[in-house]
């Protein structure tokens, strides 16, 4: 006899790329000043360059480490159209870090 055979199927999840870039835009035309958090999160979860990065450990736990984030945003390369988000998020940083010294 012929068992029959089990296929299973994991769903991946839709990349949400064009949603993220939708929603940093109009954040960012909504609070030019830069004072959400959770825009900042976000902001830095579609720029990080991988795991272990100060940027993906703020994205993830929303912990700053002021240093180590402006120096990753300096040396990152955007396209021309995310420059301002870099901008943004770098005044974000500046200004949380200040606040709290």
């Amino acid at each position: 006899m012929n068992s029959p055979t089990i296929t299973t199927t994991a769903a991946a999840a839709p990349d949400q790329t064009e949603r993220a870039r939708q929603i940093i835009e109009l954040g960012l035309a909504l609070d030019p000043e830069m004072r959400s958090h959770t825009l900042a999160r976000l902001i830095a979860a579609s720029l990080h360059e991988g795991s272990g990065t100060a940027l993906e450990h703020f994205a993830a736990t929303g912990t700053i480490d002021a240093e180590n984030m402006l120096g990753e945003l300096n040396y990152l390369v955007v396209p021309l159209e995310r420059e301002g988000w870099v901008d943004a998020l770098g005044r974000y940083v500046l200004f949380s870090a200040g606040a709290r010294s």
